[in-house]
């Protein structure tokens, strides 16, 4: 897979990627994240990417000019599954888009900034917005790494554990139940019996009891369908 981000601030994406399981798959040779510097395509004098809104009011407008050359750019080297902009108003990210998007082979993400981009990126270039939550960051770069992130995770051979992403909280619309590793006991705090039986179908089903017992109390919402 080959993800293109789009960002104003390179720099604040390099840590992310660089260590644990990104940096694993990336030297794995199963992704390949690229970091475009927007302001690479300014064709200002002075690379500015941003301007004042039409109509007045507070707040800069990143310009679509460098935006647009980058991604047309982009998009003549290969075709491209996905466009997604970063934004607050976007649809919010679950485990079921992160499964979707890990199942394409290039997607570019756009990082937004200041007021926003202006409406006519989104008209003509994004195909899919999305939102980490009902809240405002400085940027989309965070975002965009917790999307990353997401999705890389679920590429065969990222994880040692080819089956453990497929356990992890909202696969099956279920939050994960608890887990315990050593000791046995601690304090006078005893792991579950039934998890030292060896009796693994036992196991099983008490993990799928326990995770609908979760889900029922933290999110509810989850098993309204």
């Amino acid at each position: 897979m080959r993800i293109d981000i789009l960002t104003i601030l390179p720099a604040l994406l390099q840590g992310p990627f660089s260590d644990s399981i990104m940096k694993r798959a990336q030297e794995k040779g199963l992704v390949e994240i690229n970091l475009h510097n927007i302001r690479d395509y300014s064709t200002s004098k002075h690379k500015n990417v941003d301007d004042y809104q039409y109509g007045g009011g507070a707040g800069m407008v990143m310009s679509i000019e460098p935006i647009a050359i980058l991604i047309e750019k982009l998009k003549a080297e290969r075709d491209y599954d996905e466009i997604i902009y970063m934004t607050p108003d976007g649809e919010v990210l679950d485990q079921r888009m992160s499964n979707n998007l890990s199942l394409g082979e290039n997607i570019i993400i756009l990082c937004g900034h200041y007021k926003g981009v202006d409406e006519r990126v989104r008209e003509f270039y994004i195909t899919k917005e999305i939102s980490i939550g009902s809240y405002v960051l400085s940027g989309g770069e965070l975002a965009a790494a917790v999307l990353v992130d997401s999705i890389v995770r679920l590429l065969p051979g990222v994880l040692n554990d080819e089956t453990s992403a497929l356990t992890d909280s909202f696969q099956d619309d279920l939050l994960s139940p608890p887990v315990y590793t050593r000791p046995p006991e601690f304090n006078g705090m005893k792991v579950p019996d039934i998890l030292l039986t060896g009796d693994f179908k036992k196991i099983d089903l008490w993990r799928e009891a326990k995770a609908l017992e979760r889900t029922k109390l933290r999110r509810p919402d989850l098993l309204e369908d």
